[in-house]
């Protein structure tokens, strides 16, 4: 198995090389803002179903139990609202004044370089719990398999991951996403045949341990699901990256569709494995039922799955924190800075990745944090222009946020103190007329 995921790193590196070689500042940034609608489309599901998710869905369900699917239902909402509303706004926007980074789009809508900033660092805090998310994930699951141990592990899959992201950017993260998602597609339709029969008889789902439903978990899972999409920097960069407004917009809508399926079916086999065992480590269910289902002839190509999901997650968060971090540095050259600070993001993650292990209570963090942004950018959509209500909307999830985790700790719950803080934070000074 070592060979087969040296022999993919190999590969995934040599097309970033091979096609860095010509790459002018804007293929770097934002793909020259052309990219397809399918091709947005591929690199936007590669993104979203990455290692994190086949660990996070599988284990939020056998944690919270069914009402996990207010998650589902709140992310289907959002994605339509982000893809048929934000997506063709931002493109044409983003095309006509060069937008980069998401603190890009709010500088212009309030007139206000502070604001831009605020945002490019909140951004920067986002995405980084997402590389924390993909390489902690990555390295359990190839320690799980004894192929190497867990530091080693978390070691190598970001050196891979950061090098092809070195040298084509955005580019490259896109092209290897398009590799990534169809073998995601593939090996995931190989896990479906060989587990259809087990949850085949749906009684699984009348379990107490299954049916158990928490108003407040419900609550904040669904406007987790509903309004993340507005605070992650991916989907900014693709919509700027999309070579028309309807690219965009078809692009991000298309994706909707192999995430609600695959998201799906994690969900369902997070709350099978809930039905029959209980006291596993959330982060290791959907491992332990993969290992546990599948003939072990099929073993590499599951690690082969682990591996894609890996790199097509947090190479975007990657991207993402170098381009927005590298905002705060003034430099004439703009792509060797954020080369710079990509190897210095990737090495403080792998700092962090190796005391803190707990997926669980990394992605419920990481996913408040992401609603810090949503209601000021859903402002800022609608034509609000004012700087003082967005950062102080942006002031207020923070202090929610914190608020939130000294009473209720990692607990879905942070998603209402986060939204609560960013409304009252926007309408304590509503009326305000200065930027």
């Amino acid at each position: 198995m070592i060979l087969l995921l040296t022999t993919y790193s190999i590969l995934l590196i040599a097309l970033s090389a091979w096609f860095s070689h010509k790459d002018k500042e804007t293929e770097f940034f934002v793909a020259g803002r052309k990219v397809s609608t399918l091709r947005l489309m591929v690199s936007k599901f590669a993104g979203a179903i990455g290692v994190s998710t086949f660990i996070t869905y599988t284990g939020y369900a056998y944690q919270f139990g069914f009402g996990i699917f207010a998650l589902l239902i709140g992310a289907v909402a959002g994605y339509c609202l982000f893809a048929f509303w934000a997506a063709p706004i931002l493109n044409r926007l983003g095309r006509a004044h060069q937008f980069l980074s998401q603190g890009d789009f709010v500088s212009h809508q309030t007139q206000n370089q502070f604001s831009g900033s605020i945002t490019n660092g909140i951004t920067v805090m986002i995405q980084f719990f997402w590389i924390l998310l993909s390489l902690v994930g990555g390295a359990k699951v190839i320690a799980e398999f004894n192929l190497m141990t867990y530091h080693y592990a978390l070691c190598f899959t970001s050196i891979v991951v950061m090098v092809y992201v070195l040298l084509s950017g955005l580019k490259a993260v896109i092209l290897t996403d398009i590799i990534q998602s169809f073998i995601i597609l593939f090996f995931l339709g190989i896990i479906v045949f060989y587990f259809a029969n087990p949850i085949n008889d749906s009684s699984f789902l009348s379990n107490p341990q299954v049916s158990r439903i928490k108003i407040g978990q419900i609550i904040g899972l669904l406007l987790y699901g509903s309004l993340s999409v507005f605070g992650m920097a991916d989907r900014f960069q693709l919509s700027y990256a999309a070579k028309s407004p309807t690219a965009a917009r078809n692009g991000m809508a298309l994706a909707i569709l192999p995430v609600i399926l695959i998201a799906g079916l994690l969900l369902i086999t997070g709350l099978y494995y809930l039905s029959q065992k209980t006291g596993v480590d959330p982060d290791l269910v959907f491992l332990n039922v993969m290992m546990e289902q599948l003939p072990t002839h099929l073993f590499p190509l599951l690690m082969l799955l682990f591996f894609a999901g890996l790199m097509s997650s947090a190479d975007t968060s990657i991207f993402a924190v170098s381009l927005h971090l590298a905002e705060f540095i003034n430099s004439e050259n703009k792509r060797r800075t954020t080369r710079w600070v990509t190897l210095f993001s990737v090495l403080l993650a792998v700092l962090i990745a190796s005391f803190w292990q707990s997926i669980v209570e990394i992605t419920i963090i990481g996913a408040a944090m992401k609603l810090i942004l949503a209601v000021p950018i859903i402002y800022l959509l609608r034509g609000g222009q004012y700087s003082r209500r967005y950062t102080s909307s942006v002031i207020g999830g923070v202090l929610g946020l914190l608020i939130g985790i000294k009473i209720f700790g990692p607990e879905p719950l942070l998603a209402i103190t986060v939204l609560l803080g960013t409304l009252f934070g926007l309408f304590v000074i509503r009326g305000a007329k200065e930027n």
